[in-house]
């Protein structure tokens, strides 16, 4: 094999060893790194089309934002985010004015936290008692035994779980007032009616007895009654406050 053959077979490896060369440390790289990123461009445009349906349901959802606004507007009257005391007294007296009543008293309590209300517990039913002595065996075996009924538990009451002790309270409220027995009814019930969630738990009612017609004469009753309503307000306990109402209920 002469000088020059070799030469240009050295040549030929020297060309394959660049080229590899070449490839591994320019070619390979920039590949690698032209496929790493095309995968995190896939990624934030997928990335992107998730964010642009959450837009497009946002958007969606506060083109219906003042109506949500107008339904939470009496719900936030109903059960406010704090006792809200004066505006209840001006809707009491307000109540009382179109209920034709004299408001005499009003006596509120202290915020108490809330307590989740057990259902009722069914009574168990009572086993049937023996035969009484000298009654035919054969006589209490032919005469048919009505199974005893069962007492129900009553409808449970409603809960839900996101309503617990530390967000929400509740204050007992007394009220004393004056007139027609029949006004009376309509003040409670426009009180259980009214914009303030109010839980009426007890009425009582006495006649009030009018003078005299003359000396000596006994005075009769007349159609005024003193009532004394008792019932719960709620408030939804702010965050800051949750701990503090918790701990004193």
């Amino acid at each position: 094999m002469d000088k020059n053959r070799l030469w240009v077979i050295g040549s030929v490896l020297v060309m394959v060893a660049i080229l590899a060369l070449g490839y591994v440390l320019g070619i390979q790289p920039q590949l690698k790194s032209a496929s790493a990123a095309r995968t995190e461009r896939l990624v934030v445009e997928a990335t992107n089309a998730e964010h642009a349906l959450v837009l497009a349901q946002l958007k969606e959802d506060f083109a219906g934002i003042d109506a949500v606004r107008n339904e939470l507007a009496p719900l936030a009257l109903s059960v406010p985010g704090g006792t809200d005391m004066p505006a209840f007294i001006d809707q009491l007296s307000a109540l009382a004015g179109q209920s034709q009543v004299t408001l005499n008293t009003i006596s509120v309590s202290e915020p108490a936290a809330y307590a989740t209300v057990a259902p009722p517990v069914a009574e168990a039913p009572v086993a049937d008692a023996p035969p009484a002595d000298g009654v035919a065996a054969d006589a209490a075996v032919a005469a048919p035994v009505a199974a005893a009924p069962v007492a129900t538990a009553g409808v449970p009451p409603v809960v839900d779980s996101r309503i617990t002790a530390a967000n929400f309270a509740s204050l007992s409220v007394q009220i004393s007032i004056k007139g027609d027995y029949s006004r009376v009814l309509d003040f409670v019930n426009g009180l259980q009616t009214g914009s303030r969630l109010f839980l009426v738990s007890g009425l009582t009612t006495s006649v009030v007895a009018a003078e005299g017609a003359a000396e000596g004469v006994a005075p009769v009753a007349s159609g005024t009654v003193d009532a004394t309503i008792t019932g719960l307000v709620y408030v939804l306990v702010p965050d800051a406050a949750a701990g503090a109402v918790a701990a004193a209920g």
